[in-house]
């Protein structure tokens, strides 16, 4: 069903990374942002030819010690209501840079409580109408609220819930931006309602699994969550119900992306896969469409790329993005 098309060069390498591409569309330019151990490199293409080129090295400032290098973990562009920008995470702090990724606009540090205890922040995601939220290994969520016509970031409000059980995993959100979708390291996912931010609702609490959860997506009313043994598990947010659990890959699943009504994972054992998802009165169904080997490679990531006839995959150690198109 899709076969390689295509590839798209970066100036450095892909680090082992959960979700480790992201995608911004204008027009007929598409961008992609992949995270290297210490840079993040992006390319421009059009109609699938490279039409530009460039890396990000975070530091705090200009004056900043060019040999300080930021070990990198997470890069993602955030579209909200009137700005988009593209939020670096790292083991020091988070870096906001404009989309293009030519001018900073914020740097948020990570302070440790103590020389035992090192923070790190795991998962981001966009909230309506102004609003990112990250998660920390603390268990706690940082809301950021985004100024649409200047370079002020500020933290509006932490989310501390007693149901998150242990270090934040992964994040997503809905698309109208008012549900939170929540990971840890011990398997729970829960959803939380940010409509009222005065007034946090917890929507749902899901702890069948003592599997670290790794990706999520939210698709209509159901919150998917993949998990460190290779299982896709689908929650039902209105009913409250733990519906259908899919034996996705043979050992850790790094990355998860909808479109539509397609679902794509992609594992430590060097496959993606893509599955129909059906539901009719409240019964859902994932149908297995098509699997892709990538032989002794690890695919840090597979996304469509706006569209459910291109998927985009990721490497580990590579220096090329693979587009994949339906035939």
């Amino acid at each position: 069903m899709y076969s390689n098309s295509y590839a798209i060069p970066f100036q450095g390498s892909i680090s082992i990374a959960h979700n480790n591409l992201s995608i911004l569309n204008r027009d007929s330019v598409s961008t992609y942002a992949v995270v290297g151990k210490n840079a993040v490199y992006l390319t421009s293409a059009q109609n699938g030819k490279a039409i530009n080129e460039s890396q990000i090295i975070p530091k705090p400032s200009r004056e900043a010690n060019d040999n300080q290098l930021f070990l990198i973990t997470e890069a993602k562009f955030i579209k909200l209501r009137e700005r988009t920008v593209l939020v670096i995470i790292t083991n020091k702090g988070i870096f906001f840079y404009e989309e293009d990724g030519s001018n900073l606009i914020h740097y948020h540090p990570i302070n440790s409580r103590s020389e035992n205890e090192k923070i790190f922040v795991r998962g981001v995601t966009g909230l309506e109408p102004n609003l990112l939220a990250l998660g920390t290994s603390l268990g706690t969520i940082l809301i950021f609220e985004i100024s649409s016509r200047s370079n002020k970031i500020s933290i509006l409000t932490e989310i501390n819930d007693p149901s998150i059980r242990g270090s934040i995993t992964a994040l997503t959100s809905d698309s109208r931006g008012q549900l939170l979708g929540v990971g840890d390291s011990v398997g729970t996912c829960i959803a939380f309602n940010l409509e009222n931010m005065k007034n946090i609702k917890t929507v749902s609490v899901f702890t069948e699994s003592n599997n670290s959860v790794t990706c999520m997506c939210m698709w209509q009313d159901y919150l998917i969550a993949s998990f460190s043994h290779g299982v896709i598990s689908i929650f039902d947010l209105v009913d409250d119900v733990h519906l259908i659990d899919i034996n996705a890959h043979a050992r850790w699943i790094y990355s998860l992306d909808i479109c539509k009504d397609l679902l794509v994972s992609s594992g430590e054992d060097c496959h993606f896969r893509v599955w129909q998802l059906s539901e009719v009165n409240k019964k859902v169904k994932a149908s297995h469409l098509h699997s892709g080997l990538l032989t002794d490679t690890l695919i840090t990531s597979a996304q469509f790329n706006n569209k459910t006839d291109e998927i985009c995959i990721s490497s580990f150690d590579g220096m090329e993005l693979f587009v994949y198109k339906t035939q």
